[in-house]
């Protein structure tokens, strides 16, 4: 009997306590379901873009720099940046040093930028001196130039508007590399017409340079579309045969107002048989190739011609260029030495 009492309050006891448990469970706030919280777009943040590193010498003008002094450091805007040339005319060091640069000669300059993402250049240096000239052309190199490297400059400006339409234009050019031989002079006894002989024994001749230079030149001419109509030459044979290899295609005139001075008889002097000569072309919008010698860059004590300097650079296989006006005023427009000429028709011909 009091087992089956105890049995009965066991299970009342479990009703009570399922029956509490269910009103409790009726009042428990049970949370809703999660949710995403509204987010602000922030402003949106643009890809870096990396400014590519360049030169910043100030004598770096129109794709050449032009390297006016021993000494001269290359300045760019990356000051990480490594140097380099294979070119025996140029002496310069990894971080842009340049301690010299053979007057009138181009060299090329690798630039290694530091950030390798940015590719290696190559720039083109021109030693815009006149005192840094080298043997053999030390020897018959004439009167320094007043101021080389703004020859050059004003050269190059004048280099890269060429072949002008509307305008008439000589090219002052001196002869090629001419070191073989020497010339005898006007000495009692001395051969007929000395001066004119193609040995090297009274005359000084081309060397191999100077024959392949000339040459190149010819096709640099043609390449850039120069419309020379008039070749003048002095007897000399060096300058004839200057013009004879840059066949620039009309035939030459002799002048020999225009010889060197170990045989001229023109008493007023080269550059005065330079302008003479000059006076009596027409003035039609082409261009006249006048080859001769130095002191035909010289103005010694000649008056009249403000635009000129002094002195103008006159390398061999190197020239100045003249403007001659609609009025038949000469004007001076620049120097340009070999390696100028062959530097702007590859940059414009694409072939560096």
């Amino acid at each position: 009997m009091l087992k089956k009492l105890y049995e009965m309050k066991c299970f009342y006891a479990s009703l009570l306590l399922c029956f509490l448990v269910s009103c409790r469970k009726d009042k428990i706030a049970v949370p809703p379901a999660a949710t995403a919280l509204p987010v602000r777009p922030g402003p949106s943040v643009p890809p870096v873009k990396l400014i590519a590193p360049k030169v910043t010498s100030a004598e770096y003008a129109d794709s050449l720099l032009f390297v006016n002094k021993n000494n001269y450091q290359v300045l760019t805007t990356d000051t990480g940046a490594t140097f380099a040339s294979t070119d025996p005319h140029i002496t310069i060091n990894a971080k842009g040093l340049i301690s010299r640069l053979v007057s009138a000669e181009v060299a090329a300059i690798t630039i290694t930028w530091k950030n390798p993402r940015f590719v290696p250049v190559t720039i083109y240096a021109v030693g815009a001196t006149d005192n840094n000239q080298v043997m053999p052309f030390l020897r018959y190199q004439g009167a320094l130039a007043t101021d080389a490297c703004s020859a050059y400059i004003q050269g190059w400006k004048t280099l890269r508007q060429l072949p002008d339409p509307a305008s008439t234009y000589a090219v002052i050019l001196r002869h090629a590399d001419a070191s073989y031989g020497a010339d005898c002079g006007d000495y009692p006894g001395a051969p007929a017409n000395w001066w004119k002989r193609t040995d090297t024994i009274f005359v000084r001749q081309l060397n191999a340079q100077g024959v392949d230079r000339a040459t190149q030149l010819g096709q640099i001419f043609k390449d850039l579309n120069y419309p020379i109509k008039r070749v003048v030459t002095s007897e000399y044979y060096r300058a004839r045969q200057t013009a004879d290899l840059i066949n620039a295609g009309p035939d030459k005139v002799i002048d020999s107002t225009i010889n060197h001075p170990t045989h001229n008889h023109y008493a007023p002097g080269l550059f005065a048989g330079m302008t003479s000569c000059l006076a009596k072309l027409p003035i039609d919008n082409q261009m006249t190739l006048i080859v001769a010698h130095h002191p035909i860059n010289e103005l010694a004590n000649i008056t009249g011609y403000s635009s000129f300097p002094k002195v103008s650079p006159f390398d061999w296989t190197g020239a100045y260029f003249v403007k001659i006006e609609t009025d038949g005023t000469l004007t001076y427009a620049g120097a340009a030495s070999w390696g100028m000429f062959k530097c702007w028709r590859d940059i414009k011909l694409h072939k560096m």
